[in-house]
């Protein structure tokens, strides 16, 4: 009996460890499973400091053997910003000063200051999950780039590449302001009076990225998203549900087009990460290093 346990859980133990990912690696070729010509999945951020987003040779090399490039969304879509900006609007007639309350309101408009060189006065009339982003934004002490998606949608255009995305724009604006407004107002409040450790959150996550560790960055992740200190979303609707529906997205795409796809690199690790998943459909997922 006892020998019959620890072999269940040997089995299990194995089973458990080996989804981990081990490669340093962002960019991963996709083959096998019938696929005439490979394609390539890159774990992007979405923002970073400057000079630190660059066309490397190996993505340089995997972005010329594809045909079009897929990213979360379709970014070249000319209502993406109408939506974004309309999605981002208070609708019930408050200020976020109102919201925010006299303290709260006076620490923020110093941080946006100090950071950005625009009063709380600018955003008065969006919404305060919105803000909670901007405010969470704000412990970047570095000055920004657009992030990877910006970059590669710009390579395809001059290329000449169809440019699609894995679900709506709809989709992802629900996605991304779906915290409450009582969840915003603690996010921001919670962020504002431990700033420094914000700043030391955001320096953990983008040395994981520097380092190309996918399976850190979705540890990493995960760990922030379950921790109880203030809300930041959860991993289900974030991460899991939309790694799950992007894969016969991607199959379909991938079945007729060699593709590039870049998406958020903490979607390319763990359980239900597109890694895995793509490997349960009986594709080979293979790091290309630099």
């Amino acid at each position: 009996m006892k020998k019959t346990f620890f072999l269940s859980f040997l089995i299990l133990f194995n089973f458990v460890f080996s989804q981990e990912i081990k490669e340093k690696a962002l960019l991963w070729e996709i083959s096998g499973n019938g696929l005439s010509q490979p394609s390539y999945l890159f774990g992007t951020i979405h923002i970073a400091c400057e000079g630190e987003v660059e066309m490397r040779p190996e993505m340089q090399n995997a972005f010329d053997k594809t045909e079009q490039l897929i990213l979360e969304m379709k970014m070249d879509d000319p209502s993406l910003m109408p939506k974004m900006m309309q999605a981002s609007l208070a609708t019930d007639g408050k200020t976020v000063s109102d919201k925010l309350g006299t303290e709260l309101a006076s620490k923020v408009d110093s941080l946006m200051t100090t950071r950005m060189g625009m009063s709380l006065a600018m955003f008065e009339n969006l919404n305060l999950t919105t803000i909670s982003i901007q405010v969470g934004l704000l412990a970047i002490n570095c000055p920004v780039d657009l992030g990877y998606d910006m970059m590669l949608l710009n390579e395809a255009k001059t290329d000449g590449k169809e440019i699609k995305g894995l679900e709506s724009i709809e989709a992802q604006i629900q996605v991304l302001l779906s915290m409450s407004e009582e969840e915003a107002l603690q996010s921001i409040n919670y962020i504002v009076n431990h700033f420094e450790e914000s700043e030391e959150e955001l320096l953990k996550m983008l040395e994981l990225y520097r380092n190309q560790e996918v399976q850190g960055l979705y540890n990493f992740t995960k760990e922030s998203m379950e921790d109880p200190k203030y809300p930041q979303g959860n991993m289900e609707d974030l991460l899991y549900k939309r790694n799950e529906n992007w894969i016969p997205v991607i199959e379909k795409e991938i079945r007729s087009t060699p593709s590039f796809i870049a998406v958020g690199a903490a979607h390319l690790a763990g359980e239900r990460g597109v890694i895995h998943l793509l490997r349960n459909q009986g594709y080979t997922l293979s790091p290309v290093f630099k």
